[in-house]
């Protein structure tokens, strides 16, 4: 039998809320409260993308959002067209998982795990760019949850509305 790689996976709304719920998860536990779904629109993009992938191999969840951003500027360079270029699959994502009740907003626009829990799958069995994206969502949840405000975070991208 044959095992035939679906190069567009990642960017499909079930696994990009999988990697919202991971991110959420890690927010949730670093810092006792759920993200601002405003947040998945940076952390989602930058989880999916594997040419990023070094800088995220190179750290810990110890090494923190402000020194990853330090040691490497250049995540920073383009990151407007990134994020631009992926907000239909963060918004089809998050519909996703609010809509299967993995994910949930709250009345101050927070997003978390729903009451729906999720199959886990063994990481064991992904292909590895799932993999990755997967933990550099779980990686980018406990930095962001250690780091602060929506806003400070951000700023810390240099991202302006």
């Amino acid at each position: 039998m044959f095992v035939a790689y679906d190069l567009f996976a990642e960017t499909n709304p079930a696994f990009g809320a999988y990697g919202l719920l991971a991110f959420c998860r890690k927010h949730i536990a670093a810092s006792g409260r759920k993200p601002n779904f405003s947040l998945s629109y940076i952390a989602l993009p930058i989880a999916l993308s594997d040419d990023l992938n070094t800088s995220f191999e190179e750290t810990t969840s110890r090494t923190g959002l402000l020194s990853w951003l330090y040691r490497y500027p250049d995540v920073r360079v383009d990151l407007g067209v990134r994020l631009d270029a992926s907000r239909d699959i963060v918004s089809e994502a998050m519909r996703f998982g609010l809509s299967t009740r993995a994910l949930v907003f709250d009345p101050n626009g927070n997003l978390g795990p729903g009451a729906r829990r999720l199959v886990q799958v063994p990481a064991k069995d992904l292909p590895l760019n799932a993999k990755r994206a997967l933990n550099r969502a779980s990686r980018l949840g406990t930095w962001m949850g250690n780091a602060g405000s929506a806003g400070t975070i951000f700023s810390a991208f240099g991202v302006t509305l």
